[in-house]
């Protein structure tokens, strides 16, 4: 208990309330999704959702949170035809057209030191621009991953190019249409996503040893399409618990999603502050959206979850945030290829540089040991509010960490509600509108919030 003396002055009864350090903007809004989700297509027992919420915005013009929600129902590859079926035209216009333009114009921020000699001399010769550098890449990525990949997700990807094709006709071609889902589920391999994540319970969430878990995800990825084809994909099958992940249009990995009596799963790349700030990796293993795919759809707990990552072939170094409704606490796991090492409270703190906080563990946005130090901007804000890190409040925290471009997913196990909050992007993949001048205001840590009930997630409503 030695390590927690630092919170003696720092435990509030109300946030808004406290004699806090800092002083903190009014949080954006929740708004119920229940009262904006219509009903527009169904392929078998499954179903499309449309979600969209108008609002004003804080320069008083009008505005709107827009998703798609879908309900698979089925095996896998009776999701993945669901899936392709009935967002054919959202998938075609992402992966089609607006994922080339992004590939374009990230060169500069690709790591390409895993990928054969011949990729690396072309990419840094021609640059993405280059017509069909990405996609070799990425199948590349995709031919040397593919004998590590559960068959079940192989199962899920053939079954949306099959979708696709059933809803496009005429002269779509499957296997055409198969390469692209390959490759873009290959897409986080090569692109290391920054984000934030933390898990309060107990004295650190209400004051108390028996106060619930909150854990948050927030997921910093820059610009580009994603934040605009956000899409709620909740599965169910006979037999297997539900689950449901905040991704994008023919996406089968995950990186934000919770399960039902199972696991919530938050992530971040783990970089570090050494010349070289990419740990070693390779490409011989599970692609780490898989691995988080597995955790969900399988885990029953924290424990399940650790012991599977420390069983398989890893690929590269990422943080991965796992709470449960069994015991109501959160770990983060150190994910690397050499080894998976399990932090707590405790130990945490030796990887981060930054304060230990009992009944806490975190990780903020920047690379290892954090470049804010112990006085940063998330410490600072959990401090602040320790006693009281409510979903509510997590609002607030991370818009003052400034962190979750893409979207931030907070989960509420006691309350069994997820908080989802998605940024917004103008034609040129800024997250303002066109002609605004703060590239912030558009992101996800600055837009309202939805709340999805998770019992009704799990009864496909």
């Amino acid at each position: 208990m030695k390590f927690f003396l630092i919170l003696a002055a720092l435990v509030f009864v109300s946030s808004f309330n406290c004699l806090c350090a800092y002083s903190y903007d009014a949080p954006p809004e929740i708004f119920d999704s229940s009262e904006y989700t219509e009903l527009i297509g169904k392929h078998g027992e499954s179903k499309k959702y449309k979600i969209v919420v108008p609002f004003t915005g804080p320069d008083g013009t009008s505005d709107e949170v827009a998703m798609k929600k879908v309900d698979l129902v089925g095996d896998e590859y009776t999701r993945g035809v669901a899936h392709g079926v009935m967002l054919a035209e959202d998938i075609a216009e992402f992966i089609k057209i607006k994922l080339p333009v992004f590939y374009a114009e990230m060169v500069e921020d690709l790591d390409v030191s895993g990928l054969p000699t011949f990729l690396q001399i072309k990419i840094k010769k021609f640059g993405l621009k280059a017509p069909g550098i990405m996609d070799e890449a990425l199948s590349w990525v995709y031919q040397n991953e593919e004998e590590y990949m559960p068959p079940r997700l192989i199962d899920e990807m053939n079954g949306i190019a099959d979708g696709i094709c059933m809803k496009l006709g005429g002269n779509c071609d499957v296997s055409v249409w198969l390469e692209e889902i390959r490759r873009a589920n290959m897409l986080p391999e090569l692109i290391r996503m920054a984000c934030t994540a933390y898990g309060a319970w107990g004295k650190a969430s209400g004051g108390s040893d028996t106060a619930g878990l909150v854990q948050t995800r927030a997921l910093d990825f820059g610009g580009g399409p994603f934040a605009n084809y956000t899409v709620i994909a909740v599965h169910h099958n006979e037999g297997m618990r539900s689950f449901a992940m905040v991704s994008w249009p023919g996406f089968v990995g995950a990186v934000t999603g919770i399960a039902e009596n199972g696991v919530g799963i938050s992530e971040k790349v783990w970089m570090t502050n050494d010349k070289k700030n990419l740990q070693k990796g390779s490409y011989d293993g599970i692609p780490d959206v898989f691995v988080l795919r597995d955790i969900l759809q399988n885990s029953e707990n924290r424990q399940d979850a650790e012991a599977y990552v420390q069983s398989i072939n890893r690929t590269w170094a990422i943080f991965i945030g796992v709470g449960d409704f069994y015991s109501q606490k959160f770990d983060i796991i150190g994910y690397k290829q050499s080894d998976a090492t399990v932090y707590d409270e405790e130990t945490m703190p030796t990887v981060t540089g930054q304060p230990p906080m009992e009944s806490l563990v975190y990780v903020d946005k920047h690379p290892q040991p954090s470049n804010d130090g112990a006085t940063g901007t998330l410490p600072t804000a959990l401090g602040d509010f320790y006693g009281d890190i409510s979903a509510s409040n997590s609002r607030t925290i991370l818009q003052y960490h400034g962190t979750g471009d893409v979207h931030i997913a907070i989960y509420d196990y006691v309350a069994n509600e997820m908080l989802v909050s998605i940024g917004r992007i103008n034609r040129k993949g800024e997250y303002k509108p066109e002609g605004g001048e703060d590239d912030s205001a558009w992101k996800a840590y600055n837009r309202p919030y939805l709340r999805f009930s998770l019992d009704k997630l799990w009864n496909s409503n």
